[in-house]
């Protein structure tokens, strides 16, 4: 794929500093019917300016909560705890109309549906230079017109004018996936959360997007954000992995660390769950037991009805994610008895 019309990434100067997003104890609470479910559990993090965070987790253990409640796309339906800052301004409480500036301008969020995504009554140019007017970037017509084919340009659409004058029925899945990312990334955001991105898309085409990602990572200088239930795109991407369980990050480090030398039981129990050219047919390993639902927790950690290594304090004490020094960290008194860093990785 040609570089060649991307832009460099400006100096720390001109992008106001490193411009970290720090989440710190965020809470997720769903109230339908009267009825609490607290599906994210007071997760922290802190993603700086050209970091990659791969959040990796089965289904339901709060991924997508978590990126979506980042973003406050639940509105109502959510109670909201914690704080959530960019560049040290909390979001978390903002006004809806300041939020929207935020959304797009700031962060913005790369689904993992991108045929939902998009209004399949227009046309693909017509959407991305409405996402350029709303957020003051063009508003000339003329002028948002070719910075729309330069953006499909630069994510990789070898025919951008045909693409930008198409609706999203007309383009195959990997065309309409690059057509979202080029609306997200269309104001220069400095955090990108990718939500699944790669799920519905075959291996060739999935290859492709994440290199897509990372290109625009090295040289926009932008964060990610990715949320995947799969370890071989959390090995491809790289950066750092967050595991998730039951609403709560459980492990925290380097990718090839975590996914070589996992350290939680739960990671672990995860990796030797895969297949593999040297497990022979029919011997897959699996955890055994089932995971929580969604509201329903088990008192302490909630992993230890699962946890061969689970201690009789492991059903009453709910660990915290705590560092074991380098750049790990562990929610888990048996493999970490002892972290100096509370919170996050040292």
């Amino acid at each position: 794929m040609s570089t060649s019309t991307l832009p460099q990434a400006e100096d720390d100067t001109t992008r106001g500093g490193l411009a970290p997003l720090e989440v710190t104890d965020l809470t997720t609470t769903f109230v339908p019917k009267g009825r609490r479910i607290e599906v994210v559990r007071g997760v922290s993090f802190t993603l700086r300016r050209g970091e990659t965070l791969m959040l990796l987790g089965e289904s339901g253990s709060g991924k997508s909560v978590t990126a979506r409640s980042i973003m406050q796309l639940y509105g109502s339906a959510a109670q909201l705890g914690g704080s959530v800052r960019m560049n040290g301004q909390e979001l978390l409480g903002l006004p809806e109309s300041r939020l929207r500036g935020v959304r797009g301008g700031q962060i913005a969020l790369i689904p993992q549906d991108p045929t939902g995504a998009l209004d399949p009554l227009r046309r693909i140019g017509a959407q991305l230079t409405e996402v350029l007017a709303v957020h003051g970037v063009e508003r000339v017509r003329r002028a948002a017109r070719r910075r729309a084919e330069e953006l499909l340009g630069m994510v990789g659409i070898p025919d951008p004018k045909r693409v930008a004058d198409s609706y999203p029925h007309e383009l195959s899945g990997g065309m309409r996936q690059r057509a979202v990312i080029a609306i997200a990334v269309a104001c220069d955001p400095q955090v990108l959360i990718a939500d699944e991105p790669t799920t519905a898309l075959d291996v060739t085409v999935q290859a492709q997007i994440l290199e897509l990602l990372a290109e625009l990572r090295e040289r926009l200088g932008t964060a990610v954000l990715m949320v995947t239930h799969d370890v071989g795109v959390a090995g491809d991407f790289g950066g750092r992995i967050g595991v998730m369980y039951a609403g709560r990050l459980v492990e925290e480090g380097p990718a090839g660390e975590v996914l070589t030398n996992p350290r939680h039981p739960y990671t672990r129990g995860l990796l030797d769950s895969l297949p593999g050219p040297d497990i022979p047919r029919g011997t897959l390993r699996s955890i055994e037991g089932s995971p929580p639902g969604v509201g329903a927790f088990p008192a302490g950690c909630a992993f230890a009805p699962r946890c061969p290594m689970a201690r009789p304090s492991c059903h009453s004490e709910d660990p915290p994610l705590l560092g074991m020094g380098g750049d790990r960290a562990a929610a888990c008194p048996v493999v970490n008895p002892v972290g100096p860093t509370p919170g996050k990785a040292a």
